[in-house]
């Protein structure tokens, strides 16, 4: 209710603070979570690193447009993984144009995932071992790295009173938007946490990729609603089973009543080999 005040025709510094004090009032100011100072540091190096993944896979998709713009696709299945063989295979069937702009993308690649992994050390070296972190990193896709980009931005879980609320907060639910007896979802809303829908999503990606009982739920979601909605579902489920090992202080059990097995990563699986 506060954006109302942006909206208003009169904007004057008497009326916004009018229009403050009746919705203070009324209660219809939410209360604001501060986080604790000594994660403050940390939180600030996880969002970093998830912001440069986000340019990371924008880089991505600049690269395979640039490639589908010539006809040229992915019939190899050359991954990111290895950059250099990349350009090997990608390069001859390019114009020279084409071919130095792949040349300089996959160049900041690589020095876009050394970066990377310079804050993923940095982040290890200051978390410390602590009893939330154990519960939350043999969950399929989190590691160690995932699981304090989560805690740094979920503070103290008990501010959600259920799952449901907290699965919101990481915006891996849709809206609704209900007129007239016609039941619609709303997508595209901006509310909750975006670095949390963000780690959610990438241990998603993860999970079902190493994950056999991830695999198969997400293949099935898949077939019904395409990748993308499943891609959400699982991060649902991840984040529905944070909330409870961590609500319940209780150690992972499973996925949906399915055993997985210990994560043996650190961190997520790297995309990208800067050294290859």
């Amino acid at each position: 209710m506060v954006k109302a005040i942006s909206y208003a025709k009169v904007k004057t510094d008497k009326a916004d603070a009018k229009t403050l004090a009746e919705l203070l009032r009324v209660g219809l100011i939410p209360e604001a979570y501060q986080i604790q100072p000594e994660r403050r540091e940390l939180r600030e190096l996880t969002r970093g690193r998830l912001r440069m993944i986000q340019r990371r896979g924008k880089l991505q998709s600049s690269l395979w447009n640039l490639a589908i713009k010539y006809n040229v696709r992915n019939t190899e299945d050359m991954g990111w993984r290895y950059p250099r063989q990349l350009l090997e295979w990608l390069t001859p069937q390019l114009p020279a144009s084409a071919r130095l702009q792949s040349e300089l993308i996959i160049e900041d690649l690589v020095h876009l995932q050394e970066h990377i992994h310079a804050l993923e050390k940095a982040i290890e070296q200051m978390g410390d071992f602590t009893r939330e972190l154990e519960l939350i990193a043999p969950i399929p896709g989190m590691g160690i790295v995932g699981s304090w980009t989560v805690l740094a931005e979920i503070g103290d879980i008990t501010r959600f009173p259920t799952d449901k609320q907290f699965v919101s907060y990481c915006r891996l639910v849709p809206g609704s938007k209900d007129s007239g007896g016609a039941r619609r979802h709303k997508s595209g809303c901006k509310d909750g946490n975006k670095y949390l829908r963000m780690a959610f999503g990438q241990a998603a990606v993860c999970a079902y990729t190493h994950y056999g009982p991830v695999k198969k739920f997400y293949n099935k979601v898949k077939r019904r609603s395409g990748k993308n909605v499943a891609r959400a579902v699982v991060a649902k489920e991840l984040a529905k089973i944070v909330w409870q090992v961590l609500t319940k202080n209780e150690p992972y059990k499973g996925f949906k009543g399915q055993p997985t097995r210990v994560a043996q990563q650190r961190y997520w699986p790297q995309p990208i080999n800067p050294n290859a």
